[in-house]
């Protein structure tokens, strides 16, 4: 896969409105947004695979199926053939609004409905030898990525990358990425076991991350999507059994999740890529939750690029503006007082930005962007910049 060009376009579609008029708002520039991309050029003729996070249970904080429908048409329009995937959430996607006749489209699980159906990739990292890429997202001649923006506990946000390193992926991989963490060792079984019942540490925690785990319940196990790395465990245990590595036990998921995203795009010519980015109902954590979460910060607009790494890179940038709605925050979440709206939430540790500095290192695509709010293009630019995005 070659290399991203040394500065990408992100195309930004604003929830401002400047005017009460339909095409003054967000959805119908958003269409402008995706002419400016080059979406024309990046399905016409081709088999499409869109990728949506269809939700679970009662979370409704998904991208809308009436916006998803919209990027249907428009692809439809230019002469792809289109179908929605997801995983498991393809199978019962119409409890929340998605079915073929409200997107316009099939609607297949990406990896068929027992998750088998993969194609085998080797990966050059330490501690992860390969990657199961779901069989319909790499039978497809295109893709058009569809990701809501919000918090994640174990990658900082969740956007384009992790929709691609982590959802485009079979089951068996998802799971081995999120267990990567788990091969940084924390807890010192000998010195604690003798010692209980005591659970000191359990007192102590503010977001009760830690439960006993294993079979007989006898391993000690620290949620760290719940886990903020404060490290008030450590001094509370009596017995120093607890030794937490925040920064290596955060960063083994982010390479690994680079690596798997890497394996996913290589699939593609870079040419029949698209990343739409949704800054909408930004919530804490991500969308595998069964519950709608509040939005935590007020909704922003949604994102265009043909690169990934620069996408999201705009994204956290557009968030570190915003301000918290506190109000909105549940209970159980302790606010940092400083820093990216993200690592106030969910820790200071959790810096969202190392994802888009690992895929940057892989050749995924660049940090550099040149952010450009629609309103400003005229129609004229707009067909200049589709022929540049496509240069």
């Amino acid at each position: 896969m070659a290399l991203a060009k040394e500065v990408a376009r992100v195309y930004f579609a604003s929830v401002k409105m400047k005017r009460m008029r339909k095409e003054d708002s967000y959805p119908l520039k958003m269409l402008k947004a995706l002419d400016c991309a080059g979406l024309a050029d990046v399905v016409a003729g081709k088999r499409v695979a869109v990728k949506v996070h269809l939700g679970q249970e009662t979370n409704f904080s998904t991208i809308h199926p009436a916006l998803v429908r919209m990027v249907i048409d428009k692809i439809k329009a230019a002469g792809g053939r289109p179908f929605v995937v997801h995983s498991w959430g393809a199978l019962d996607g119409y409890k929340r609004g998605y079915t073929p006749e409200t997107l316009g489209c099939p609607i297949v699980p990406s990896g068929g409905s027992l998750e088998r159906y993969a194609y085998r990739h080797e990966v050059d990292d330490s501690r992860l030898k390969e990657v199961w890429v779901s069989g319909e997202i790499e039978d497809a001649e295109a893709l058009v990525c569809l990701s809501h923006v919000k918090g994640h506990g174990s990658t900082g946000m969740g956007g384009a990358l992790k929709n691609i390193g982590i959802g485009m992926l079979a089951g068996r991989s998802r799971s081995a990425i999120h267990h990567l963490i788990s091969t940084v060792q924390y807890w010192d079984k000998e010195r604690c076991l003798p010692h209980q019942p005591c659970q000191a540490c359990f007192d102590v925690c503010p977001v009760e991350a830690i439960h006993w785990s294993g079979q007989n319940k006898d391993e000690l196990h620290i949620d760290v999507h719940s886990c903020t790395y404060c490290r008030k465990c450590e001094p509370a245990c009596p017995h120093g059994a607890l030794q937490l590595k925040p920064e290596e036990m955060f960063g083994v998921f982010q390479v690994g999740m680079a690596h798997a995203a890497r394996a996913v795009l290589s699939t593609f010519p870079r040419e029949n890529m698209l990343f739409v980015n949704f800054l909408l109902h930004i919530t804490p954590w991500c969308d595998c939750h069964p519950y709608t979460m509040p939005a935590f910060l007020r909704d922003i607009g949604v994102l265009v690029s043909r690169d990934p790494v620069a996408i999201d890179t705009a994204s956290l940038d557009l968030i570190a503006r915003e301000e918290i709605l506190e109000d909105m925050v549940p209970e159980e979440f302790v606010l940092e007082p400083e820093g990216h709206p993200f690592q106030r939430i969910l820790g200071r540790v959790k810096d969202p930005y190392l994802q888009v500095i690992e895929a940057e290192k892989l050749g995924i695509g660049t940090r550099r962007y040149e952010l450009i709010d629609v309103e400003t293009v005229t129609a004229e630019e707009r067909v200049e910049a589709a022929a540049a995005s496509n240069a």
